[in-house]
This record gives C-alpha cells, structure tokens and sequence, in this order.
C-alpha cells in the first residue's frame, strides 16, 4: 500500500478544484492506496519571512503547523495539489505553504543533504482550475511553480489535470461533470 497526501490549497471550501482533487483521490484509494487529505486553509501558516534560518540546518525556525507538514511530504510515495489559479498562480495559500519549503532547498543545495532517504523519488500531479476558457498557457505560471516545489521536494511532475471555464463554485457539477471521472480515472492509475 502506498501513501499519497492530496493538498487542497484553495481558500474555498468544497469548490472546483477541491472536487477534482476529492475525485482524484477517490481513484487512489480504490486502487488500494492509502490517501490523507490536507486543507491548507484550514492550517495556520505563516509565509517565508526569508529569515535564512534554514540556512544553517535546512530546518524551517517558524513555528508553526508546517512543522508537521514536511515529514508527512517526505513519507509520503505521492503528492497531489491542488489549485484554482489566481492572477496567473496558485492561490496565496498555496504559495505560502510552498515558499515554506524553502527549507528544502537549504537542505538539498546549501547543505548537500537528502530530502528522502536512498533517493526516493515520489510521484507528483498537479489540479488546477480557472475561471475563464483558455488554452493550456493559462496555467503556465501555476504550473512552473508546482513544478519547481515538486522539485526541491524530490518528486517527479508526473501530469496535470487542467480545468478551465469553471466560474462559479458548482460550475464543475452543473457544466463540467465529465471532469470528476477524468479526475477518478487519474486516481485510479495514479502509480502506473
């Protein structure tokens, strides 16, 4: 059995992308995958405040709920996020609990040390929506961010799941509905 965390990091409870993620998820777990849901919105998280008090240690000196947040990212064999894009980006949530992992960094670059052990590599995906109707350049911005999280975090950007056109909060459900199956198909083959 292996362990994937889905990260809602939309500040919107129940919205487009926390649905796709849920769906996503779903195929995980019925695959016979162990899944654990983290609602960033739900935690308290401070942003990088670039003290470089990692510098030294590659461990963040902000306390905060993000202290358990990393040893859950570095256990786990997959990671999901999840996002609607604002003004081109994840949303500030998102963003916060990613510039967190600037701690990551230190570690990897600064102090030449693992983030996993043996150099495991997890599986990363990655769920964004968007309001308008547009091409794949839309997510450009968000997805160049996932991808460098992903990165100092030793997990492999293995595909997306982009979802336009989704203004108003049940859009998914009301007009998009063949989304959240796409999404429970990912899940399903989420580790082949």
């Amino acid at each position: 059995m292996k362990k994937v965390i889905g990260i809602a990091g939309s500040p919107r409870r129940s919205g487009n992308s926390e649905r796709v993620l849920d769906s996503v998820l779903k195929g995980v777990e019925i695959a016979g995958n162990y899944i654990e849901k983290i609602v960033i919105r739900d935690l308290n998280i401070s942003p990088c405040n670039s003290c470089g008090g990692c510098y030294s240690s590659g461990i963040c000196v902000i306390n905060d709920d993000m202290q358990n947040m990393y040893s859950k990212l570095i256990e786990a064999d997959g990671v999901i996020v999840a996002s609607p894009l604002y003004f081109m980006g994840v949303s500030a949530q998102l963003k916060a609990f990613i510039d967190r992992f600037q701690s990551f960094w230190a570690r990897k670059y600064l102090l030449n040390q693992p983030i996993r052990g043996g150099g495991i590599v997890s599986r990363g995906y990655f769920i964004a929506t968007a309001a308008r109707n547009g091409s794949e350049e839309l997510f450009i911005g968000a997805i160049k961010t996932v991808k460098a999280f992903f990165h100092v975090s030793d997990t492999k950007y293995t595909g997306d799941l982009l979802c336009a056109g989704l203004e108003e909060k049940d859009a998914l459900i009301n007009t998009r509905p063949e989304l959240l199956q796409q999404a429970f198909t990912a899940g399903k083959h989420f580790f082949q």
